[in-house]
């Protein structure tokens, strides 16, 4: 994911930021220090006794700097055809949404859980994507 994103960090510099609204290009920015501290926290809970403050950190950081990148994929995809972008922001919602009902019938004991998760990572995405795209384009 991380060298996705210097890719297109770079494809952003290279066509000119100017062209990109502000949601992409901060969102594109935070992606990077969230992803770099997700790997660190993940590598302290392979080695760490203590570990659920790490496990628990590292995954907020990973599904911000994962979601982050999705929102800039269709908001840039917005740029071009904002019908795409629909039809992608659309598409996402719906794959995790199914995600996590699968997680949630298939681990009941953790239903609660896998549902504060679903809400979580569909905040994100309306707030970093499905907003801006109705906003801005």
């Amino acid at each position: 994911m991380m060298a996705s994103l210097f890719f297109i960090l770079t494809l952003v510099w290279t066509l000119g930021p100017q062209k990109f609204n502000t949601s992409i290009i901060t969102q594109l920015v935070l992606a990077i220090p969230m992803l770099f501290i997700s790997s660190l926290s993940y590598a302290k809970v392979s080695y760490r006794e203590k570990h659920h403050v790490f496990d628990r950190f590292a995954w907020v950081t990973t599904t911000l700097g994962n979601n982050f990148v999705l929102n800039v994929a269709g908001l840039m995809a917005a740029t071009f055809s904002k019908p795409i972008a629909i039809i992608y922001f659309s598409t996402s919602f719906i794959l995790i949404t199914i995600y996590y009902i699968i997680n949630i019938y298939d681990g009941l004991d953790t239903a609660r859980e896998e549902l504060l998760k679903l809400l979580f990572i569909l905040v994100i995405m309306v707030l970093g994507g499905i907003i801006p795209l109705i906003m801005l384009f």
